[in-house]
């Protein structure tokens, strides 16, 4: 949704901000999925369907490269198998809600095919795309293409093909978007990187996010390894080792079905085509065997969590108020958590106090003071349960380190009850509510703070009113509870 809202005021008015009017922002880094997703508004598709539409093609055209890499004859029943295997991992649920997974995987794939031929002209071409289509590839783009270099016959040629149609190229790019944004970095590459490390390297919960899949491929490809060795290392290198290193220095924010890890079972997939032509029946099938034995052990109940949390996170009422704000005769400015669906149909000056997409709180964590001189019409955030939407004794007055308690904690005490009216919004699906045995407004729930001498205040109340929203002196008595039972 935060991509949408990007591409939306691309199509619109030709420029990258979070919302129409507003600062140049760069909290969509995927720039070419913008790009497309901006032109096919522009012709007045459905952004969804659009998404949908080249993630499938995506995922018949990752399986074709598969058996081109493996060489074997391409039929609609291999492609097919493949692409059915592809989907049963945990982050085609990150498809499903709009990210480009998959023509990154595409692409991935692609340029391993092509460094593995030794086609430096296409796997330049392909690297500039990869980078566009995601930032971080450059960390699986200049592994494989300083192989391509290495390896090549006529090093000198190689290189200035790589130099000319990628270095060059993304140079230029680089120095467009510095320009153009005003920061060295994308928003989300500086937040991400803002975060507690084990010996100063590692994020422990970004690592502990991969070893699953580390764990399915040294299960899937422990028998090559053991009768091949390491072979081709420049694969393990540049999907592997390098990507993982780099994944487990950053804090994954929005890790939808982790989908920064679709490289590892891709990885996999590409190391057992390469050497497909090499093994035998038997092998094959004890592959076959290994790799459904892995996928239930390692994998299954995390698909099964990403179902149900894909079930659980269906905003249906967030968007019905969202559309309630937007139809207002003016729209108003917002302080937003949830940057997704409620920019995105309200249409609202909207910050985001995470900042990644607010470059103020990317630089700098947001403070009580800053809610203050902001004065927004609406503060919305989504605490997690232990925490309350109401001033707490034993909170300090502000929180300085980011986290998501302190962000929480910073939004509730900038919206002193004697400005900011509490309401209360439960959190994703009447299924989720069912499921946890929620009553409306309690357990996972949203606060809204409503400015209360806000020239749209009943505007808003009746808006959140009529979709369920539980205001004074009811969400006082349910807030109070909650961090009652929590305490006790």
């Amino acid at each position: 949704m935060i991509l949408f809202a990007y591409s939306r005021n691309l199509a619109a008015h030709k420029a990258i901000t979070f919302f129409a009017g507003g600062p140049h922002a760069e909290g969509a880094t995927d720039f070419a999925w913008m790009a497309l997703v901006a032109g096919a508004m522009r012709v007045g598709l459905d952004p969804y369907w659009f998404s949908a539409v080249i993630n499938v093609g995506s995922l018949l055209g990752l399986a074709m490269v598969l058996l081109r890499l493996g060489r074997v004859q391409i039929s609609m029943l291999r492609v097919l198998a493949i692409a059915g295997s592809a989907a049963l991992f945990p982050q085609i649920f990150a498809v499903a809600t709009g990210f480009a997974v998959l023509p990154d995987a595409l692409l991935l794939a692609l340029l391993a095919l092509l460094v593995t031929a030794g086609l430096a002209t296409w796997a330049s071409l392909t690297s500039l795309a990869l980078c566009l289509f995601r930032p971080d590839g450059v960390v699986f783009v200049l592994p494989l293409l300083g192989y391509l270099v290495v390896s090549s016959k006529d090093q000198a040629r190689s290189f200035g093909k790589v130099a000319g149609i990628f270095l060059a190229p993304g140079m230029l790019y680089f120095a467009w978007r510095v320009h153009y944004f005003g920061e060295l970095f994308p928003l989300p590459f500086l937040v991400k990187s803002d975060a507690q490390r084990v010996l100063g390297l590692v994020v422990a919960h970004s690592m502990q996010q991969s070893l699953k899949y580390l764990l399915f491929d040294a299960a899937v490809l422990l028998s090559g390894v053991v009768t091949r060795g390491l072979r081709p290392r420049y694969l393990f290198v540049s999907l592997i080792a390098v990507p993982t290193a780099f994944y487990w220095m950053m804090r994954l924010d929005q890790n939808i079905g982790d989908r920064f890890f679709y490289y590892l079972p891709l990885a996999a997939a590409l190391l057992i085509a390469v050497h497909w032509g090499q093994t035998t029946l038997t092998s094959r099938r004890i592959l076959l065997r290994v790799g459904v034995g892995a996928w239930l052990l390692l994998i299954a109940m995390p698909f099964y969590r990403e179902l149900r949390t894909f079930r659980d996170m269906q905003f249906n009422e967030a968007k019905s108020i969202a559309q309630a704000l937007n139809t207002m005769p003016e729209h108003g400015t917002m302080i937003t958590t949830e940057a997704g669906f409620l920019p995105y149909y309200t249409g609202w000056t909207t910050y985001d106090p995470w900042g990644l997409n607010t470059p103020e709180f990317a630089h700098r964590f947001i403070q009580p003071a800053d809610v203050e001189r902001l004065r927004a019409d609406v503060i919305v955030a989504h605490p997690d349960q232990a925490e309350s939407c109401l001033i707490q004794p034993e909170w300090q007055s502000q929180y300085g380190t980011r986290t998501w308690p302190n962000l929480t904690r910073n939004l509730v005490i900038g919206a002193r009850d004697s400005r900011y009216e509490l309401w209360l919004i439960s959190y994703g699906s009447e299924f989720y509510r069912q499921r946890r045995r929620w009553h409306y407004g309690e357990g996972d729930r949203e606060c809204w703070f409503l400015l209360r001498d806000s020239p749209r205040y009943s505007a808003i109340a009746d808006a959140l009113r009529r979709h369920h929203g539980v205001g004074p002196p009811e969400s006082i008595r349910l807030e109070e509870e909650h961090t009652a039972s929590r305490n006790y």
